[in-house]
């Protein structure tokens, strides 16, 4: 498990590095096809950690665009909600191009007249051969990932780029502006593995209540919710722990009553505008379990609190604040070889066909 997932996690930064310096080309014919015309929003379709990249994204997208952003789950697109998205310029991205419900999404949009592009990270694979206008987002090895360590940060970093890219193109920002993205996702990239090291040491100290963990609930609000909702992947289809998120608001309204003393919470808090809610909820939470931990950007003198300290605008934090997730899940499986997979949910998967051959 190790070798896939920390190994991957090692090797993030330098891939973001890579698809950072050249960016330019990289986002070059999706900020074309999204430029020719004035839409009146983006729909974004995907699947699994795909679809919780979009989320991640999606605030960046629409502060920098300046305008919608909808994160659709793939099958849903395709069956009932591709009825009401016209004018509308469709993405649909699978990190390794095989998603049989986001090539349905695909040939749906092409069906219904919208312009759409597909977004990946292997070549050759069935949505390229099958989608006209495919991009690559600049990491082949992240497609080959089991659990898309890789994935995530360098996903989401290309739809900032793009983002950036095709908001000055449209003049929708100046090149002030633009440097200034540029520069903070600079100051992203190179706290990555700060960022790894942190989680490292904070593992060391909580492993112990980890290897119990019984039951995990997941929250954040904003971008923070695409990090709770692939926080709480990673550590269910890898480790095999019954995990949900919740957005943090929502959370309060019914999933509370089901916490147990024994069960693990993870608040996610990088959002300014809610961080005082974020403490309030942590330090309530202390009457229902003791177990919460909260991977914060604020300085909270707690020992059950990790702080990620870097002064950027939070719609670019997804990148870093998954990484705590990443860290503790691939530890948890190589320190007691504890595996979500197994003969069984392989058959499953396998009968599923959910990936496109």
């Amino acid at each position: 498990m190790k070798k896939w997932m920390y190994d991957s996690v090692l090797e993030a930064p330098t891939n973001c590095q890579e698809i950072f310096d050249h960016n330019k080309e990289l986002t070059e014919g999706l900020v074309k096809a999204y430029c020719k015309k004035d839409y009146s929003g983006i729909v974004i379709a995907a699947s699994g950690s795909s679809y919780n990249i979009a989320c991640c994204a999606k605030y960046a997208m629409e502060e920098i665009l300046d305008t919608s952003v909808k994160v659709i789950y793939a099958v849903t697109y395709a069956e009932y909600a591709y009825k009401h998205h016209k004018n509308k310029f469709v993405i649909c991205t699978s990190q390794g191009g095989r998603s049989t419900n986001t090539l349905a999404a695909y040939n749906r949009a092409k069906e219904c007249g919208n312009d759409v592009a597909a977004v990946i990270s292997e070549s050759g694979t069935p949505m390229q051969k099958i989608c006209k206008d495919t991009f690559l987002f600049g990491n082949e090895k992240a497609g080959k990932d089991v659990f898309v360590c890789r994935g995530l940060p360098t996903s989401v970093l290309f739809f900032d780029l793009f983002a950036i890219n095709a908001a000055f193109n449209k003049k929708k920002i100046t090149e002030e502006q633009k440097n200034e993205y540029l520069a903070e996702l600079k100051k992203v990239i190179d706290k990555m593995n700060d960022v790894r090291e942190l989680s490292d040491a904070y593992y060391e100290v909580h492993k112990q209540e980890f290897y119990k963990m019984e039951r995990i609930m997941v929250t954040g609000i904003g971008s923070g919710q695409g990090v709770a909702q692939e926080g709480a992947l990673k550590l269910e289809e890898t480790a095999g722990f019954p995990s949900n998120w919740y957005e943090m608001e929502e959370f309060l309204h019914g999933p509370v009553y089901e916490i147990k003393k024994n069960h693990s919470i993870f608040i996610v808090d990088m959002d300014e505008g809610h961080h005082d809610r974020a403490v309030e909820i942590s330090e309530a939470l202390h009457q229902l379990t003791d177990y919460v931990y909260v991977i914060s950007k604020f300085n909270m003198n707690s020992a059950d609190a990790m702080q990620i300290d870097l002064d950027v605008n939070s719609m670019f934090l997804p990148i870093l604040f998954v990484i705590p997730f990443q860290v503790f899940a691939s530890r948890i499986c190589d320190d007691t070889r504890a595996s979500g997979i197994t003969i069984y949910t392989y058959r499953f998967m396998q009968q599923m066909a959910t990936k496109a051959k």
